[in-house]
């Protein structure tokens, strides 16, 4: 047996015999300059547990209990505010003429209604003013369920950016096949079909990208088509007229919107 001490005593034989080598352990020396150092007291394992646990209580006591990213929760409450303003503020006469110059009458652009320089803008406008509350309720419904997730994905600044070119897309087709009207389209149906739109091609994406299955996409178009015109004909269950025409071009318009930004 050997170690590597500092020095052996001078019985070395005796020691050999016995197998024991002494040891000199230098004592380790302690700066003056450095102060004794206290002890410091850790909390038993169960006392820190009951805190990690008090404070994951705390922190779910103050999770919201609905949880909407903001671009989508101040959008809505832009949407809810304006209906309640024109229902609650304006009289019968001021709710006509705010439809009729706000919202988005084809004819003024083909000459069987009267032209007028607000024409240019109700491209946009027509999308905030709502015919009833049950219009109003379906379409938050639909911000809620689509707006919410997408923004998400895209992010509020895209999510917006998908919302109004949808929009347009919708009301250009309303006009392409009805350029003669001279009724007023209200509502933010068509921007809201081409979040639908967007919905699709992110829930096929994220199943892609777990390994899940994915699906044609066809079908789902073909059934909103579909849906959409059948409601055309018998209309909504307040009895409002819907233009089916915008909630279709809103969805295509919803697929090329995701084109362009580089999501598809």
């Amino acid at each position: 047996m050997t170690s590597g001490g500092d020095g052996y005593d001078d019985s070395k034989d005796s020691l050999e015999r016995n197998n024991v080598v002494p040891l000199k352990v230098p004592r380790q020396k302690r700066d003056a300059k450095t102060p004794t150092q206290k002890p410091t007291y850790k909390a038993p394992p169960k006392a820190q547990t009951e805190t990690q646990h008090a404070t994951t209580q705390n922190d779910t006591i103050n999770e919201p209990l609905i949880n909407l990213p903001p671009i989508t929760k101040y959008f809505l409450g832009v949407m809810v505010i304006i209906h309640l303003g024109v229902t609650f503020l304006l009289n019968e006469t001021q709710t006509n003429w705010l439809f009729i110059h706000l919202g988005f009458i084809p004819g003024r652009l083909t000459g069987t209604a009267l032209f007028e320089p607000l024409i240019f803008i109700t491209p946009l406008t027509h999308m905030f003013l709502h015919g009833s509350w049950l219009h109003i309720a379906m379409n938050g419904i639909m911000l809620l369920a689509f707006g919410s997730g997408i923004e998400k994905w895209l992010g509020g600044k895209n999510m917006l950016i998908l919302f109004f070119i949808s929009g347009l897309f919708g009301i250009a087709t309303h006009f392409a096949l009805n350029f003669h009207s001279i009724f007023p389209v209200v509502g933010a149906s068509g921007g809201l079909s081409g979040l639908f739109a967007a919905a699709l091609i992110m829930i096929n994406k994220q199943q892609k990208n777990q390994g899940g299955p994915t699906h044609k996409i066809w079908p789902f178009v073909l059934l909103w088509i579909g849906i959409s015109v059948i409601f055309g004909f018998i209309g909504s269950p307040d009895g409002g007229q819907i233009a089916w025409a915008a909630h279709v071009g809103g969805f295509l318009g919803g697929f090329a919107a995701m084109k362009f930004l580089k999501k598809t």
